[in-house]
């Protein structure tokens, strides 16, 4: 049985999947003071669940990170400037036409609509690793409440919104950009073990949600570059998921 629903009820289960989601949505973001406290954090609920899974190494060995420490092999490894090999985001693996990146990052944005959640405002791209795994924690969220207080279709619906999410989506290249990063990062270092955690993470989670994505080799689009841009064509309605359409199976 998966180390996140080993020992737990499933609400728990479900509280402890969001808290590893939110943490390594962190340790892939960048690491200003803020976001290192967070880090932190998540680390401690982490720690204290006792999953025997690599992403309880990377709670203890986020538990005395900051900013000083990571900023530097952040920038190196993860911004476009320093990196453009290693993009953190998921159309950068799949196409180097931007009319084609725009696309899918419409598909990803229809699916985080469907829920509510707007992924527009502030530049954010909806395909950037950080926002996609915080978007498996709200929907963790969403099911454990669902499973309190609205009864066996909605948590049905937020769980098959997870496995869809995975298959079209993170699963396809979350593990391998884990795999790709720890390559790259300093040994030993809080990204190496970032790295390898997400991986194993997220191939957990496909395993424990009978998901099996189509992986993507791990290699960035040759030439990709930047979308048409990050706002307007997210917003239509062409792409959305509509709640109805995430069947409950």
């Amino acid at each position: 049985m998966p180390a996140a629903t080993a020992c737990s009820s499933p609400i728990e289960s479900l509280a402890t999947r969001s808290a590893v989601y939110s943490l390594l949505a962190h340790a892939f973001a960048y690491p200003d003071g803020e976001r290192v406290e967070a880090i932190r954090a998540l680390a401690a609920e982490v720690t204290a669940a006792g999953l025997a899974s690599p992403v309880t190494g990377l709670a203890m060995r986020a538990a005395g990170v900051t900013a000083t420490e990571l900023e530097p092999e952040y920038v190196g490894l993860c911004t476009l400037s320093s990196s453009p090999d290693c993009p953190t985001f998921e159309t950068a693996y799949f196409s180097s036409d931007p009319i084609q990146q725009t696309t899918r990052m419409a598909d990803i944005a229809g699916f985080y609509r469907a829920f509510g959640v707007d992924a527009t405002s502030g530049g954010v791209r909806p395909d950037d690793l950080p926002v996609e795994l915080e978007f498996m924690s709200f929907l963790c969220q969403k099911e454990a409440y669902a499973a309190e207080h609205l009864g066996a279709p909605r948590v049905k619906q937020a769980a098959r919104a997870q496995r869809m999410f995975l298959g079209e989506h993170l699963g396809r290249w979350g593990a391998a950009f884990g795999r790709r990063i720890a390559g790259r990062a300093t040994p030993g270092s809080f990204y190496q073990v970032a790295g390898l955690a997400l991986a194993a993470w997220i191939g957990d989670e496909c395993a424990q949600l009978g998901v099996h994505p189509e992986e993507v080799t791990g290699e960035p689009a040759v030439g990709w570059g930047t979308p048409i841009g990050h706002g307007p064509e997210f917003a239509g309605p062409a792409t959305l998921v509509p709640l109805e359409d995430i069947e409950v199976r």
